[in-house]
């Protein structure tokens, strides 16, 4: 008997000739934070599944640790701690027993699949099997279909079979890399990590670009923007993030812009920045943490001003339709809201004026950007540009 990991996907499955790219992908993702993790397992593609070799079932002090490896690696449907067998009718036994000694249950239930259809017994016969071994060797336990305390899964798979007990949800997902990458726009609130999140879960591969007014604001507010960049290592073990130091640009733009356009004239600025960072990291997209009408620049007015200020690249929004609620509700489960929430003064409150505009109108924007040398701003913007390396 061998003990491992088995792991499920759901949406990899149905990428038809992509798929051994999406699967070595995930293979390599979790190879990694093994590694970062320096525990002990090997990665193998099985049949529509993934296997690692684990030393014991139990996994003494490190079975929290890999379960918490695949309860943040994307790609991930679901897995359970396992044991591996012989495709035989004795060595199912064996596995049963053995898994029904691992756990405390009052009622279960068995389901077995099988990848090959000629095996000599049906699911339904090996169900029969298992099931009454466990009622014969395990005193006051009764079967129950729907909702037991335990249920027992084995998985025929040519000539091995897999047993393991109830199963344990993954992140869903595709693997972080498979949809290339994309600049996130961080500042230090609730709305650009959870962006993070659910931009990862689709496979991109993130950096990070923060734009800062120190020391008009304090170093606290770069600080978050660190910490709440390392709690995202969890799902990607390392992660880079450039600092853009801001407060000479704002000082340009506070001379030259009328109040009530500053925070238009912000963003713009850091939009066209970011660009110039995403195409030279070889990113094919921006990501930014905007919700529909939340702020004075997030109407779709000012959004639509805003992203007149770059090219052709493209802006991914993942929390448009989002309200406050259901942002705060996923960052409490990703563990960033306590740090979000922590009080900061971040660029964008820096002159902030009292009556922003809510509906800018491009030919007013670019005819007061014409007074000023954009190209120098935002060449001076990207020249202070500093790289820092985060890991898990």
């Amino acid at each position: 008997m061998k003990y491992g990991i088995i792991i499920h996907y759901d949406e990899i499955g149905l990428k038809g000739h992509n798929r051994d790219f999406f699967e070595q992908t995930l293979v390599d993702n979790i190879s990694e934070k093994i590694r970062v993790k320096s525990l002990k397992g090997r990665v193998k593609k099985l049949f529509g599944r993934i296997w690692i070799d684990l030393d014991d079932f139990a996994c003494g002090h490190e079975r929290e640790a890999w379960k918490s490896l695949c309860e943040t690696t994307f790609g991930i449907a679901y897995f359970g701690f396992s044991v591996e067998v012989p495709s035989v009718e004795a060595s199912f036994i064996e596995a049963i027993k053995y898994l029904a000694t691992s756990i405390e249950f009052e009622t279960f239930r068995i389901t077995t699949t099988r990848t090959e259809k000629n095996f000599p017994l049906n699911s339904m016969e090996i169900n029969q099997i298992l099931g009454g071994t466990v009622l014969r060797n395990f005193e006051g336990k009764k079967v129950k279909l729907k909702n037991p305390d335990a249920e027992f899964f084995l998985e025929i798979v040519g000539k091995k079979a897999f047993g393991y007990v109830n199963k344990i949800a993954g992140p869903g997902g595709l693997p972080v890399g498979t949809a290339g990458k994309a600049l996130v726009l961080i500042s230090g609130g609730i709305d650009s990590p959870v962006a993070v999140y659910y931009m990862q879960k689709r496979g991109l591969k993130v950096e990070f670009i923060h734009f800062h007014s120190y020391p008009q604001t304090s170093q606290q507010s770069v600080e978050k923007v660190r910490m709440l960049t390392k709690k995202l290592t969890k799902f990607d073990p390392f992660l880079k993030l450039h600092m853009c130091p801001f407060l000479e640009i704002q000082k340009v733009i506070l001379k030259t812009v009328p109040d009530k356009f500053r925070i238009i004239f912000y963003r713009r600025f850091m939009l066209r920045i970011a660009e110039k960072l995403a195409y030279k990291i070889k990113a094919k997209g921006l990501i930014t943490g905007e919700s529909l009408s939340q702020v004075a620049s997030q109407t779709i007015e000012n959004m639509t001003v805003i992203q007149q200020s770059v090219g052709i690249m493209p802006i991914l929004r993942p929390l448009i339709g989002f309200d406050k609620r259901e942002i705060i509700e996923v960052a409490k489960r990703i563990d960033t809201f306590q740090i979000s929430i922590k009080p900061h003064d971040d660029c964008c409150t820096v002159f902030m004026p009292q009556n922003p505009e809510t509906k800018g109108k491009i030919e007013e924007v670019l005819d007061i950007e014409s007074k000023f040398s954009v190209t120098d701003l935002v060449a001076q913007g990207i020249e202070n540009l500093s790289l820092e390396k985060i890991t898990s």
